[in-house]
């Protein structure tokens, strides 16, 4: 990692220099869950990103740490050579004690050093994101709701899996457990869950309608409230029926001898199924209604519409070829003739 001579540890976590631990805890905690790399697809900027600032934290979190690096930053960017490189000599004494032996963190301080040996404008050392410690409420939630047609106007109840963050159990949000990241949150303070919901939706809704539930969405921080969970309700088209109104309309076949002879067919309703007469001498196309087999609303039930289409079997028979071919010769009638 490269820190340019205009960037410190506190302008990485966009906070000032008399930020208390907890809003740099809290302005950790934002950073690390926008740039975490399991939620940016590997992204090669987040993953740098979140290494500057998880390496910011990690000395800025520790008392002993920001003190020694305050106290380098101020002879650095307040005092003679000598006593900028006796404060240098002096805190990389303090990293060896420390242990500070990794690569990362060489190259981090490394920077920190050659930035501040660089910077001579006052109004740069000044130029920090002031953050207050206040409460922050957590993010909502967006999922979709698929109903049908029958339970947008009737009302329902679904059981909902929704995932949201919670404070994570294992270091209650601390981020940090024994110096190291805890290992369940990976460093975000908080981890995503599956919840189920028993939701219940109102009759006579409209599709693209929002359905507010309120502190179920993600954790807040600092004392903040939760965020909400929004349900986006979608009217799911049916493929049986199509509705005008509160009619229901449907489209069924029937064979020739039905069509001819007439019968009682079983007909699918939006409130189950029912016989239909099939009146002898029906032709394509003709309509047959079912008074109050559609959608009720405030009250008032509508019909079903069906219209009927006149279809011959798809593999028919070979005595089924023989009856058609009699049905031919003794046909009289021109079906065509006038039109």
């Amino acid at each position: 990692m490269v820190l340019s001579s205009e960037k410190n540890l506190y302008e990485i976590l966009e906070i000032s220099s008399t930020s208390t631990t907890s809003v740099i805890k809290s302005a950790y905690r934002k950073l690390a869950r926008k740039y975490h790399p399991d939620l940016n697809a590997g992204d090669v900027s987040c993953i740098r990103k979140f290494k500057e600032i998880t390496e910011a934290y990690e000395v800025l979190s520790n008392e002993e740490k920001k003190k020694n690096y305050d106290l380098l930053r101020g002879f650095y960017t307040e005092n003679s050579q000598a006593k900028r490189n006796e404060a240098e000599k002096a805190y990389k004494e303090t990293l060896k004690e420390e242990k500070y032996k990794s690569d990362s963190f060489s190259d981090v301080f490394s920077d920190i050093l050659e930035g501040f040996k660089n910077t001579t404008s006052s109004s740069t050392r000044q130029n920090f994101k002031t953050k207050q410690n206040r409460p922050e409420r957590g993010s909502d939630v967006n999922t979709d709701i698929t109903i049908t047609m029958i339970e947008a106007i009737e009302g329902t109840t679904r059981i909902i899996n929704i995932l949201h963050t919670e404070v994570c159990p294992n270091c209650e949000g601390k981020i940090f457990l024994n110096g190291t990241k805890c290992p369940i949150c990976k460093g975000l303070g908080e981890q995503s869950i599956h919840k189920k919901l028993t939701v219940k939706i109102p009759a006579n809704i409209k599709h693209g309608s929002k359905i507010r539930i309120a502190n179920e969405g993600n954790t807040g921080y600092n004392g903040g409230r939760n965020g909400d969970l929004y349900l986006n309700i979608k009217v799911e088209n049916n493929s049986i029926f199509k509705y005008d109104g509160l009619n229901a309309l449907c489209t069924i076949p029937i064979t020739p001898f039905e069509a001819v002879l007439g019968a009682s067919i079983e007909v699918s309703t939006p409130t189950g199924k029912v016989m239909m007469k099939v009146s002898p001498n029906t032709h394509c196309g003709q309509k047959f209604r079912l008074s109050g087999q559609g959608l009720q609303q405030d009250g008032k039930r509508g019909d079903m519409i069906v219209t009927v289409n006149i279809e011959t079997p798809k593999n028919p028979s070979e005595k089924e070829i023989e009856l058609y071919k009699k049905l031919k010769d003794i046909t009289k009638n021109d079906i065509r003739e006038n039109k």
